[in-house]
C-alpha cells in the first residue's frame, strides 16, 4: 500500500503525523510474510523539495514533488490553519492532481478546511461533504453544489472522504486500518493510540461506498444513547425515544451508522470506559457502573474482548506512557 500525505502553505502537522504513525504501525503488524508481499510505503508530497510553511514554524522535507509519476493508494490532505483560500492561491497544481490520483484508482481523505481542495477538483459536486464547523458558511457560499452536512463528523462518497477534525480523521483511518488489516490490528492500533486524543462529542456517520443521508431522528438516538448510557436501555426503548416502529428504526439506523442499534451502544460504552479510565481516578466498579454495567467482571470480560486489553492493564499502559520520562 502506498500512501500519500500532500504539503502545503500553513498545512496543520497534526493531521500528518499521528495518522502516519497509526498506518505504519499497523502495517508492522502484519506476518513477515505479508509485509514482504505487499510493502506499506509513506511519501510526503508538495510543489518543490523544500519544505512549505507549515504551522509553528517546523519544517517537514517532502519526498516528492506534484510532477512525480507515483500513484497512491491512499491521499490524506490535512487541515490548515486560517483562511484556507490563501493556501489554494499558492499551489494551484494540487487540484489537477488530487483530479489525476483519483482517476487512477486512490481513495482520498480530507479534513477540516483541507476538504477545501477536494471542493476545488469538482469531484465533490452534487455530494455530501463535511469540512470544519467554523468553515460551514463560506464553504456554503463558495461551493454551491456541494450538499453540506452540517451534523455527519464523517461523510464518504465513492471513494472521497470528509471528515470534520483531526478527531474524525483517526476514527477513519481506523476504520481504512481495519478494512485493509483486520480487525485484530485495528483494535490494536486504537488501544495504544486512542487514549492520544481527546474525542469529540460529534458522532462519526459513515456511509461506506456512497452518499450520506442523514436522519434527524437517528442523530436523537445517537444523542440519548450517549447520555444515557449508564441506564438499561433496551433497542425498543430507544426506538420509542425516538418515535419509529422497531422495524424501521432497526432498518435506519444500521444504514446510516453502519452498525445495529445495540452494537453502537456497546461501542460507545466501551469508547466512554477507556476515557474513565485514562482520564480519572475512578475504581473499576465505578467505571463499569457508568456506562451501563452493574457487574465489573461482565464489564471486565467485555472490555478485553473489545481491546485485547484488560481495563486495568489498559489503565497501567496510558499512565505508564504519560509519566513515563526517559
Amino acid at each position: 500500500m502506498r500512501v500519500g500525505f500532500i504539503l502545503f502553505h500553513r498545512a496543520l502537522i497534526t493531521g500528518i503525523s499521528l495518522s502516519a504513525e497509526m498506518l505504519t504501525s499497523a502495517a508492522s503488524l502484519r506476518d513477515r510474510k505479508t509485509q514482504q508481499q505487499s510493502p506499506f510505503e509513506i511519501k510526503l508530497i508538495a510543489s518543490s523539495l523544500a519544505s512549505p510553511t507549515l504551522t509553528a514554524g517546523i519544517r517537514i522535507q517532502p519526498d516528492i514533488t506534484f510532477e512525480d509519476d507515483t500513484n497512491f493508494d491512499i491521499i490524506i490532505v490535512p487541515p490548515m490553519w486560517g483562511n484556507p483560500i490563501s493556501s489554494i492561491a499558492k499551489h494551484p497544481q494540487i487540484p489537477a492532481w488530487l483530479i489525476k490520483q483519483y482517476h487512477n484508482g486512490a481513495q482520498i481523505i480530507a479534513t477540516g478546511t483541507g476538504v477545501t481542495w477536494l471542493a476545488e477538483t469538482g469531484l465533490l459536486n452534487h455530494q455530501t461533504a463535511t469540512t470544519h464547523w467554523y468553515f460551514y458558511d463560506k464553504f456554503s457560499q463558495r461551493y454551491p453544489q456541494i450538499k453540506l452536512n452540517r451534523q455527519a463528523s464523517i461523510t464518504s462518497a465513492n471513494g472521497l472522504y470528509c471528515t470534520e477534525s483531526i478527531n474524525s480523521q483517526t476514527e477513519m483511518v481506523l476504520f481504512l486500518i481495519s478494512k485493509y488489516y483486520g480487525q485484530k490490528i485495528a483494535n490494536t492500533i486504537e488501544t495504544h493510540y486512542g487514549h492520544e486524543i481527546s474525542k469529540s462529542g460529534h458522532q462519526p456517520f459513515y456511509e461506506i461506498g456512497g452518499q450520506v443521508q442523514f436522519d434527524e431522528s437517528i442523530a436523537q438516538a445517537q444523542d440519548w444513547m450517549q447520555r444515557c448510557m449508564s441506564q438499561p436501555l433496551t433497542t425498543q426503548q430507544i426506538a420509542q425515544h425516538c418515535g419509529l416502529p422497531l422495524r424501521s428504526f432497526n432498518r435506519k439506523f444500521k444504514d446510516q451508522v453502519g452498525q445495529a442499534p445495540h452494537q453502537y451502544l456497546q461501542k460507545i460504552r466501551m469508547e466512554t470506559a477507556k476515557e474513565l479510565l485514562r482520564d480519572f481516578g475512578m475504581s473499576l466498579s465505578d467505571v463499569s457502573e457508568q456506562v451501563g454495567y452493574k457487574d465489573p467482571y461482565h464489564f471486565s470480560t467485555r472490555f478485553q474482548k473489545e481491546f485485547n486489553i484488560t481495563p486495568s492493564q489498559y489503565r497501567n499502559m496510558v499512565k505508564a506512557k504519560a509519566y513515563n520520562v526517559q
